[in-house]
């Protein structure tokens, strides 16, 4: 995995960060409310220093985080190389990760290979400032990442555009039997 970007100015605090982190936590609680009911354990891949992670704590998950850095360990973080990492779990996030990939259907089948259930996806759109970040690859939109997870054996919960983060959500649940859904019934047979 990439050594990312890392942003300087990122422990400056002040009222348009607070703001930032406010809604981000408000949109972290509803997604984890709305779409993981039943679910006991979350990763955070690429963790850092676990923001999803102890929030999902807090709401009673078992919450691990998956992290390359060495700066981040902790007593719930897996110090590993991703590609190497092969435990299951309920949810698995990954936030800001998917545009510094080359190829980013090996990273969805990844993320799909880790989960038992559902997956979170956060990635980064075009947009003017897109390739200031030295190492972002490619965007992302919301149909390619549904795509890429139909593909996965995962079908659509949610997709939607955050300009105030130019980011794209994708939240995607494992296909399986039980489900009768038309979606469903077509990424079983193959069609994505």
């Amino acid at each position: 995995m990439p050594k990312l970007y890392s942003n300087p100015w990122k422990d400056r605090k002040n009222l348009k960060h607070k703001a930032k982190y406010y809604v981000r936590d408000r949109f972290y609680k509803f997604l984890l409310k709305k779409y993981c009911k039943g679910c006991k354990t979350v990763l955070d891949v690429a963790c850092g220093p676990g923001h999803f992670m102890k929030l999902a704590e807090k709401m009673g998950f078992k919450s691990y985080g998956v992290e390359l850095d060495e700066r981040y360990r902790a007593k719930n973080v897996f110090i590993k190389d991703l590609w190497k990492f092969n435990k299951k779990f309920d949810v698995v996030f990954n936030s800001f990760i998917l545009e510094h990939v080359e190829d980013q259907q090996k990273f969805v089948d990844k993320m799909a290979s880790l989960s038992n259930d559902i997956v979170i996806t956060i990635t980064a759109y075009l947009s003017k400032d897109f390739y200031d970040v030295p190492d972002h690859k490619k965007p992302a939109t919301k149909v390619g990442v549904r795509w890429m997870f139909r593909r996965a054996g995962f079908r659509n919960l949610l997709s939607i555009h955050v300009p105030f983060y130019k980011a794209v959500v994708v939240v995607s649940k494992k296909v399986t039997a039980k489900d009768r859904d038309k979606e469903s019934q077509l990424i079983r047979k193959g069609f994505w």
